[in-house]
């Protein structure tokens, strides 16, 4: 089958890779109709460590089970669905607790449970994918939705939607979301959705900027405006109420602090790969509660889907570019420079 594949950091190909099939009694196989190029996969782009190299990449995608193990009882031949992007085996205590991202039996040696990272887990950027514990891991899409609608359930809408639910958005609030890619698009219309007054939108792309004005945002380039008065000044003096950084830079996650108010709450939902120190005092002296962590999508979906259903989230607003996965590399090329004003990157195998 045809797939975009890992080679090493910035080398792609779109070729030939084994075919996917199932190997376990819980798996099934899913022929991939739509699937997106997440910020995530740029960190293989530009040189996360992986195991191995000529495997499927990417993690955002859905399609049509074409087969199914023994095992599985949730799922038949025919069914359009959705993966979520991090997977568990849904009986482990961690499972069992809601937190699929920490699978004991996923991860069990230090594997990576998050598709497209290694080729013991071959990514949804191809024709055809494995899904293993289908029943813990892939959901049914509503016959009301098409693929796009539901593409994004698989990632960085619950992304999104996690860092307000973890930011404890709520009526009145005053949010200020660092970043307007698509995971902080996703965040600024979660803390909409959970009633927050103002939206502060803080990017240096002044496309996207532009994005967050028309979506109900105030946009502020802190290259040109001084970002911490711009919120005490909308604030009375206090501070954010929540702040979400939905970049990956530590120095967001730090300004973040700075920004909250006393009392107030940071998440941090971007990815950061490498370690940096982090400023207890700021947490400590102004009582912030602080949180960070890897998204587990099963938690999510079923929120989600029904305000798309209903018309109050439309997920396809951030898609800018559609390509054949054949043209993938290419999107991959033009979403890490910012070319063409993109946004989101879709595929279709």
């Amino acid at each position: 089958m045809k797939a975009i594949a890992y080679h090493a950091p910035g080398d792609f190909r779109f070729e030939s890779v084994p075919d996917a099939k199932l190997l376990a009694d819980t798996d099934a196989l899913v022929r991939v109709t739509r699937t997106a190029i997440c910020g995530s996969d740029l960190h293989l782009w530009h040189g996360f460590p992986v195991p191995d190299v000529g495997f499927a990449v990417g993690h955002e995608f859905v399609g049509v089970v074409e087969d199914v193990g023994s095992s599985v009882r949730g799922l038949r031949r025919g069914d359009r669905v959705l993966a979520s992007c991090t997977t568990g085996c849904g009986l482990c205590a961690s499972c069992r607790g809601g937190l699929w991202s920490g699978c004991s039996v996923m991860t069990a040696g230090g594997a990576q449970n998050v598709f497209g990272f290694s080729s013991a887990l071959p990514g949804g950027q191809a024709e055809a994918v494995r899904v293993p514990f289908a029943d813990a891991n892939l959901f049914a899409i509503p016959a009301s939705l098409d693929d796009e609608h539901a593409l994004f359930l698989t990632d960085i809408l619950p992304t999104g939607y996690m860092g307000a639910e973890w930011a404890e958005v709520g009526p009145g609030d005053t949010v200020v979301v660092f970043g307007c890619g698509p995971v902080g698009t996703f965040a600024q219309r979660a803390a909409q959705l959970r009633g927050a007054a103002r939206v502060i939108a803080v990017d240096l792309d002044e496309g996207r900027l532009a994005r967050a004005r028309a979506r109900g945002c105030e946009a502020v380039n802190p290259g040109t405006t001084d970002l911490q008065a711009h919120v005490l000044e909308r604030t009375g003096g206090r501070g954010a109420d929540a702040v979400i950084e939905a970049v990956g830079r530590p120095e967001l996650v730090q300004r973040a602090f700075e920004l909250a108010r006393p009392g107030g709450r940071v998440a941090a939902i971007g990815v950061v790969l490498a370690p940096f120190e982090l400023n207890y005092m700021a947490l400590f002296l102004k009582n912030l509660t602080f949180r960070t962590g890897l998204v587990n999508p099963q938690r999510h979906i079923p929120k989600l889907l029904p305000a798309i259903e209903s018309g109050r989230l439309d997920p396809t607003e951030i898609i800018t570019h559609r390509l054949p996965l054949a043209q993938g590399v290419r999107g991959y090329q033009v979403f890490d420079t910012h070319a063409e004003d993109v946004l989101k990157v879709v595929l279709q195998p």
